[in-house]
């Protein structure tokens, strides 16, 4: 899960690390100017805000409801901002950049630093040290604490990735960090409180959107997890964590399959356990978006109170379904049965 810039920035300074004094505006009724000159930046979660006309600076009253207002209304590459960060200009002197995050491959959390951070990093791969965590020390001596306040928030949080770019030196030799990308790992979801702020509770069933293109619907969070863990196993990207919770009906079920068709998902997987839930009652649904919904693939496995009757509903409208969770997603993903 991608965590705004402002929630980061606050994180980080809980954790010790210098940000720049800031603010949000959520809405243009909220504007104010509480100081000048002032870095605007939308918050979106998609990459290079900058070279995309998302951050925006303002010297005096009238830049900054100018350019706040085409902020606040402004999609970035496709994506409308949650809100608005003020936070006061800084006179960089020099810029770092520094990320930490997880190698899977390594079992091990990973530095990636160089002395030439800001907006053309990427030009910049050639000179970016990659260290273990425990090599910390390799890097500049005022980087150190740094580092092990960086590592404490990346396990604290469950986060999979945290990059700071740049980390600016201001002309008093303060280090500062003036931008932040954080990624929470999906299945620690449950545990961080703190990002449940930006879990949609607006449906009758619990949902995040996530980056992939695959809609996940379970009932229960144990089973949606277990089911995304599957996807990705088999080379997949889950599109949302979707629960419809105990008790979901057709309507609420069928709710929630539209919801997922406009994130323009690619297939649907509905991983169900009847338990209070009723399984003919999620088969109607089924049946209802399939007949709306021809040509967008729906994968079922379907087990639990009133299973025969579900079944029975999905053959009479041919609409297949499996009894293994791995056998589906796996056919699901490559199209391959077990």
């Amino acid at each position: 899960m991608k965590i705004h810039e402002f929630v980061g920035k606050k994180l980080l300074k809980e954790s010790g690390i210098e940000t720049p004094k800031g603010y949000v505006i959520k809405n243009s009724d909220s504007l104010q100017v509480k100081f000048l000159p002032a870095v605007l930046k939308s918050q979106v979660l998609v990459g290079s805000r900058m070279k995309a006309g998302g951050i925006l600076f303002a010297n005096t009253k009238d830049e900054f409801f100018t350019n706040a207002s085409n902020l606040l209304e402004k999609e970035i590459r496709g994506e409308k901002p949650y809100a608005i960060l003020v936070e006061e200009k800084i006179n960089i002197k020099h810029e770092y950049y520094i990320s930490l995050y997880i190698d899977r491959i390594e079992k091990d959390i990973k530095i990636l630093f160089s002395e030439n951070g800001g907006i053309e990093i990427e030009n910049n791969k050639n000179n970016i040290l990659n260290l273990s965590i425990n090599d910390y020390k390799k890097l500049p001596d005022k980087f150190h604490d740094i580092v092990i306040k960086l590592h404490k928030l990346f396990t604290e949080k469950d986060l999979i990735l945290l990059e700071i770019n740049p980390f600016a030196e201001d002309e008093n030799g303060k280090l500062i960090a003036l931008d932040c990308v954080m990624h929470l790992d999906d299945n620690a979801l449950f545990r961080q409180k703190w990002a449940r702020e930006f879990v949609n509770d607006s449906y009758p069933f619990h949902f995040v959107k996530l980056d992939g293109d695959i809609g996940i619907i379970g009932c229960g969070a144990g089973i949606v997890m277990a089911t995304m863990d599957a996807v990705n196993l088999y080379g997949g990207k889950p599109a949302n964590f979707l629960d419809l919770g105990g008790g979901a009906n057709s309507n609420v079920t069928l709710e929630a399959l539209r919801l997922l068709k406009s994130l323009n998902v690619k297939k649907i997987i509905m991983n169900i356990f009847g338990g209070i839930t009723k399984c003919d009652e999620i088969a109607k649904a089924i049946v209802k978006f399939k007949n709306e919904n021809k040509n967008l693939p729906i994968f079922v496995r379907i087990t639990g109170t009133n299973e025969e009757e579900a079944k029975q509903i999905l053959d009479e409208n041919n609409i297949a379904y499996f009894d293994d969770m791995y056998e589906m997603i796996k056919f699901a993903i490559r199209g391959e049965y077990q």
